[in-house]
């Protein structure tokens, strides 16, 4: 049955308009407004949602104000669309910083951010006071005596701290305490449509902090990565990469990744989304680096897989270790991992995201195809 929802004025903003209905033993819902849940009396009586209009609609960006000599409630949009952008920028640009350093890498490297010069350049967010910085590995992994310049133009020496080249993350760390620290977005926020703006450095160190904005314009896309992205039409150009892709609210939603440039192509750029973020950055606080589960093998995909296509073909096993996890799990040469867990698999993506859930060492239920039979077994997993 479909609920209809009303907005109730909220105590808060007047006791005489409160509905004066016992609530105590009411269903509470949850609200979302544009993605992000809000805090709210909401309820729900007789197949009808009450909502406060004073948290609905200044989570809107609108004010309400109550007069009670005539009994009148006003809400007033207090933001042009142009302050909404405002508010995002200047609540993640003190957390947003420009890496520069000698570019070191071979000539031939496909790294977006290396200049004439030797010179390279990216972006960065704090992610603590004490000076911790996150990027992209491929900003840092080829740059010597790195630089960080913060919002406000003062430059620090930066070293490389930790570096995880699969999930293309690093974090950069100076001797500076009380940064300001990026705010992430719960990942609920993450949905097609959401409106997102990334800052960054594009093209040239003078153009430090510069904005873009856009729609998140998919996600979960598996396209020049190892892990899933979120996909953007907000502009993200050589030096974008490792800033933040924020929402309305100045959250970090995802780091800045990538972005595809040609005759033809426009808007299609690329975001870590906020849950690898998490992931790696504890992993790198436990353990100093992103441990990873291994079958003590190798992987082939289907030819759909390979192109990105649906596939319930899983993934066939080849060059098998001997002694390794999967040698000893009886697994052989040529049989198709189908599921983990019972969780089906049917590309490298669909693993590389599943073995978040797993340590080396850590075991889970297998179940493969060997021709025309299925065998469940059982791997401890070895560390990649």
């Amino acid at each position: 049955m479909k609920k209809r929802i009303c907005l109730a004025v909220s105590a808060a903003l007047i006791s005489s308009c409160c509905i004066g209905y016992s609530v105590f033993s009411l269903e509470k819902p949850n609200i979302f407004v544009n993605g992000n849940q809000i805090e709210t009396d909401a309820f729900i009586q007789d197949g009808v949602t009450y909502v406060p209009l004073r948290a609905v609609s200044e989570s809107l960006g609108a004010d309400v104000a109550w007069n009670e000599e005539t009994q009148e409630i006003n809400i007033s949009q207090s933001q042009s669309g142009a302050d909404i952008y405002s508010y995002a920028i200047n609540k993640i640009s003190p957390s947003t910083v420009a890496i520069v350093g000698n570019y070191t890498g071979n000539t031939t490297a496909t790294y977006q951010d290396k200049y004439a010069e030797g010179i390279a350049h990216g972006t960065g967010v704090v992610i603590t006071s004490g000076g911790e910085i996150l990027t992209n590995a491929h900003v840092v992994e080829d740059m010597s005596s790195i630089i960080v310049i913060l919002s406000n133009g003062e430059g620090y020496e930066g070293k490389v701290k930790y570096i995880d080249s699969d999930l293309d993350l690093a974090v950069v760390k100076i001797e500076k305490l009380g940064l300001t620290v990026a705010q992430f977005a719960d990942e609920s926020s993450i949905y097609p449509g959401n409106q997102v703006v990334a800052v960054g450095t594009p093209v040239s160190m003078s153009l430090r902090n510069s904005v873009s904005a856009g729609i998140i314009s998919g996600v979960n896309r598996s396209t020049s990565s190892d892990y899933k992205l979120i996909q953007t039409d907000a502009a993200i150009n050589p030096g974008n990469s490792g800033g933040p892709l924020v929402n309305l609210n100045g959250e970090v939603l995802g780091i800045c990744s990538s972005g595809y440039v040609g005759t033809g192509i426009e808007g299609l750029s690329f975001a870590i989304p906020i849950s690898d973020v998490k992931y790696a950055i504890n992993q790198f606080q436990t353990y100093g680096k992103v441990k990873r589960p291994s079958f003590g093998g190798e992987f082939q995909e289907s030819a759909a897989a390979k192109y990105g296509l649906p596939s319930n073909e899983g993934l066939t096993f080849s060059g098998i270790v001997p002694g390794g996890a999967a040698a000893n799990a009886g697994i052989q040469n040529g049989d198709i991992l189908i599921s983990v867990d019972g969780v089906y698999v049917n590309s490298k993506i669909d693993w590389n995201e599943l073995s978040k859930n797993y340590l080396p060492g850590s075991g889970a239920g297998v179940q493969v195809k060997r021709g025309d039979s299925f065998i469940d077994t059982y791997i401890t997993f070895d560390e990649k």
